[in-house]
């Protein structure tokens, strides 16, 4: 803003003349200067025209904006079908929900667990060959008391251990049938095993007896159970004598056996004295016959006394 001092400037009064005013002759009127700038100040725009212009727009624009905005809980709860809200606003809900997905943890451990067990823990069954002859015996055909249980082996086994009950020798299927009974009520009784020793016995007229089975583990040599399929010869063969039809028909039950693998091709026969030693078990008349099987292994059998039984 120009301020003119009342000594340079003095204003005579309005004038439409070019006549150029000294400095020293020009006054101001205060008053006349502050009405001129207050009628320019208060001065507004009352009409406006706009030709050959598109988009335009005079005063205030006005813009409605709509949009949703939703709780972030809530949008992570609809994940599992549920409508989650903040601790604040709904603990009770979020303690329904965590309450539900421990049981729903719990009810699929239990149903795994069952399938589990259906699947890996059948209960387990004694195997049951395909000899249909006379002289073969199963379980039911000697009327066996029932076991208190049986454990399978780990098959197939690559051993075979022969030994002999040191009780009376037998010629007669009735006969053999009550000594292969008095066996298995001793050994569960006086013994307190689960079932008759020996997987099989064999009486001396070649009957051949099922006792706990091809596929159960046996309970006759000590430490050679669990891999070996043991046979009991029905008699004391330090004074019995063996008969052929004995050899012959375990044979037959061997070669069964291996079909079915429950022993390698490859397994061996022993003496149970020929796998611990100094014993006289199965007794020298059968040791002196093993040589009938094929599969006889002779190893140890030095070892095998023959002054006495046990």
């Amino acid at each position: 803003m120009l301020r003119a001092r009342e000594e340079d400037y003095q204003v005579a009064g309005p004038s439409t003349s070019t006549e150029v005013v000294p400095v020293d002759q020009l006054s101001v009127d205060r008053q006349q200067l502050i009405r001129q700038a207050a009628a320019c100040y208060e001065q507004t725009v009352k009409n406006i025209n706009v030709l050959n212009s598109e988009d335009v727009q005079v005063g205030p624009k006005f813009i409605s904006v709509s949009q949703n905005v939703e709780n972030i809980e809530v949008a992570r709860g609809r994940i599992l079908g549920l409508q989650l809200v903040s601790r604040q606003m709904n603990k009770p809900l979020r303690c329904s929900v965590a309450v539900f997905v421990c049981w729903t943890l719990v009810v699929a451990i239990i149903l795994i667990s069952f399938i589990f067990y259906m699947v890996f823990n059948k209960n387990p069954t004694r195997l049951d060959l395909d000899i249909h002859e006379p002289w073969y015996l199963r379980r039911d055909d000697w009327y066996a008391n029932d076991d208190r249980g049986i454990t399978l082996l780990n098959l197939p086994i690559s051993m075979v251990i022969i030994s002999h009950s040191v009780r009376e020798y037998c010629t007669e299927k009735y006969q053999c049938v009550q000594y292969v009974l008095d066996i298995q009520r001793d050994h569960l009784t006086e013994n307190r095993w689960d079932d008759i020793g020996p997987n099989f016995l064999v009486g001396g007229n070649g009957y051949v007896f099922e006792g706990r089975g091809a596929n159960v583990l046996g309970e006759m040599v000590k430490f050679f159970d669990y891999k070996s399929i043991s046979i009991m010869f029905l008699g004391n063969y330090v004074y019995d004598k063996p008969t052929l039809a004995m050899f012959d028909n375990l044979s037959v039950l061997f070669k069964e056996l291996v079909n079915k693998r429950v022993l390698t091709t490859d397994y061996k026969v022993y003496g149970q004295c020929q796998v611990i030693g100094a014993i006289v078990k199965p007794g020298p008349n059968v040791m002196d016959n093993l040589h009938h099987f094929d599969h006889w292994d002779p190893k140890n059998r030095s070892s095998c006394m023959t002054l006495q039984y046990s």
